[in-house]
C-alpha cells in the first residue's frame, strides 16, 4: 500500500513538471473552439427561419437497370452545404486562426433530405455515426454523403427497342418540411460530377443535370409546396448486343425461309417448323426482359409476329401447292378465292401505261393473229389449187379413157371387115 501511494505521487510530479499528458497548443485551440460552439447548440433547431441547401452529385457508375421492374441503381455521392450561423466564429490569435473545423454529423443539424421517387423501404438519405461535416468559420457546413447506392423508379419507353432512349431522374427533396422552411437550390459552381464516371456496358450516358422542381404539398401541416431537386440522366441503349444476338438471326432465318421454295415438300414443311419454333423462342426471351403491358406494342414483337406469319403462309403455300400436285385438281374454294383475289387485284390496281409491257404484249398477241389469218387464207388458195389440179387431172384421165376405147373399137370393125 505504501509502495503504490509513493507511485502514485512520483507520477504526479512527473507529469506537472513534464508537462506529461497536456494537449498541444493548436489542438487545445481547437477542443476551446468547439466546446464554445457547441454549449447552447441545439441540433433540433433550425439555424434560421429559412434554410437555403445547395445540393450537388457526384455519379460513380450506373449499376443495372431492370427494364422489367423500371428500377435504376446507381452509385454516387451527394453532398449539401448551408449556413448556419451559430457555428460561425472569427479566426484570430486566441483560436490559432482557424478556420474550418471537422465536426461529427450526427451532432449537427442537418435538413431530412430523402430520395422522392426511392425504390427501397425508406427514402432517407442514410447517414453514419462515423460521417463527418466541414464547418468553415463563416458558418458553412459541408456535408458529403459517399458511396451512396441509390435505387430509383423509372419509366422506361421500350417501344423503339433496342434503339430507345431513356430519361431517368433522382428526385431529391424535404419529406416533411416545406418550401418556406428548406429552400432546396442546384449548386451553380458544380452541378453533376462525372469525372470518376464508369460507363456501363449496355447504356450510355449522353447527358446530365440538375433542375429544379416545384412538386405538390407534402408536408402535412402546412400549405406549400416543396422544391425538388430533380438529377435527370439521360441514357441511349448500345444496341450492338441485340442486334447480333436477336435481330440478325432472324434476318438469316426470313432469308432460309425464302430459300426452301426451292427444295422439296418433305424439307420445306421440316425448315419452316424449325423456323417458326426459333422465332417464338426468341421473341419469348426478348418479351421477358420488359414489364408485361397493354399501352403500345413493341417495334421488335412485332418484327417477331411478322417472321412467323411469313414462316405459316410459306407453309400454308407448300400444302396448297403440294395437293395441286398430287391430286391434279384445285379445290372450287381455292378457286373462287383466286377468282376474288383476281378481282380484287384488279379493281385496287391503277391501269398500266401506254406502251407498257402488257400493251407490247397485246400487240404480239394481234400480229400473231394477224399472221394466222395470213396463213390461213394461204392454206386455202393452196388447197383451191391442189383440188382444180386434180379436177384436171381426172379430166384427162377420163379423155385418155375415152380416147383409147375408141381406139380400140376402130380395131375390132377393122378386123371383122
Amino acid at each position: 500500500m505504501i509502495k503504490l501511494l509513493a507511485f502514485t505521487i512520483i507520477t504526479r510530479y512527473l507529469f506537472y513538471f513534464c508537462n506529461c499528458g497536456s494537449l498541444p497548443d493548436s489542438q487545445l485551440a481547437e477542443q476551446t473552439l468547439i466546446t464554445t460552439l457547441l454549449t447552447d447548440y441545439n441540433k433540433n433547431i433550425r439555424p434560421d427561419t429559412q434554410v437555403s441547401v445547395d445540393v450537388s452529385a457526384s455519379l460513380q457508375q450506373i449499376v443495372a437497370i431492370d427494364e422489367k421492374q423500371q428500377i435504376m441503381t446507381t452509385s454516387s455521392f451527394i453532398s449539401q452545404t448551408w449556413f448556419d450561423y451559430r457555428l460561425s466564429w472569427t479566426p484570430n490569435d486566441t483560436n490559432n486562426n482557424i478556420s474550418v473545423l471537422m465536426l461529427p454529423v450526427k451532432i449537427l443539424w442537418i435538413p431530412d433530405t430523402m430520395i422522392l421517387n426511392s425504390a427501397d423501404a425508406s427514402g432517407y438519405l442514410t447517414v453514419s455515426d462515423y460521417s463527418l461535416a466541414s464547418v468553415y468559420y463563416t458558418g458553412q457546413v459541408y456535408m458529403i454523403l459517399p458511396a451512396l447506392t441509390i435505387r430509383t423508379r423509372c419509366n422506361l419507353y421500350v417501344k423503339k427497342f433496342p434503339f430507345d432512349q431513356q430519361i431517368c431522374s433522382i428526385n431529391i427533396t424535404s419529406w416533411s418540411q416545406g418550401s418556406n422552411r428548406i429552400l432546396y437550390t442546384e449548386n451553380s459552381s458544380l452541378l453533376v460530377d462525372t469525372s470518376g464516371y464508369s460507363e456501363h456496358p449496355v447504356w450510355e450516358m449522353n447527358a446530365i443535370g440538375i433542375v429544379v422542381l416545384e412538386a405538390s404539398d407534402r408536408a402535412p401541416f402546412e400549405d406549400t409546396y416543396n422544391d425538388v431537386i430533380s438529377i435527370q440522366l439521360y441514357l441511349q441503349r448500345k444496341p450492338l448486343f441485340f442486334i447480333v444476338n436477336g435481330i440478325f438471326a432472324c434476318w438469316i432465318l426470313n432469308f432460309v425461309t425464302l430459300l426452301s421454295y426451292a427444295l422439296s415438300f418433305a424439307t420445306q414443311i421440316s425448315l419452316c417448323m424449325v423456323c417458326f419454333m426459333t422465332y417464338s423462342v426468341y421473341s419469348l426471351n426478348f418479351s421477358n426482359l420488359f414489364p408485361q403491358q397493354s399501352e403500345y406494342l413493341m417495334m421488335i414483337t412485332l418484327y417477331f409476329l411478322l417472321s412467323i406469319c411469313w414462316t405459316l403462309i410459306s407453309m400454308a403455300w407448300f400444302l396448297i401447292y403440294n395437293y395441286i400436285v398430287t391430286k391434279g385438281e384445285m379445290v372450287k374454294s381455292l378457286y373462287n378465292f383466286c377468282g376474288y383475289l383476281q378481282r380484287i387485284f384488279f379493281c385496287c390496281f391503277p391501269r398500266p401505261k401506254q406502251n407498257s409491257k402488257v400493251d407490247k404484249k397485246n400487240d404480239i398477241i394481234a400480229e400473231n393473229g394477224e399472221m394466222k389469218i395470213f396463213e390461213n387464207q394461204e392454206s386455202t388458195q393452196q388447197m383451191k389449187c391442189v383440188s382444180r389440179l386434180r379436177k384436171q387431172n381426172s379430166i384427162e384421165t377420163m379423155e385418155m379413157k375415152q380416147h383409147s376405147s375408141a381406139t380400140h373399137t376402130e380395131s375390132i370393125k377393122k378386123k371383122f371387115n
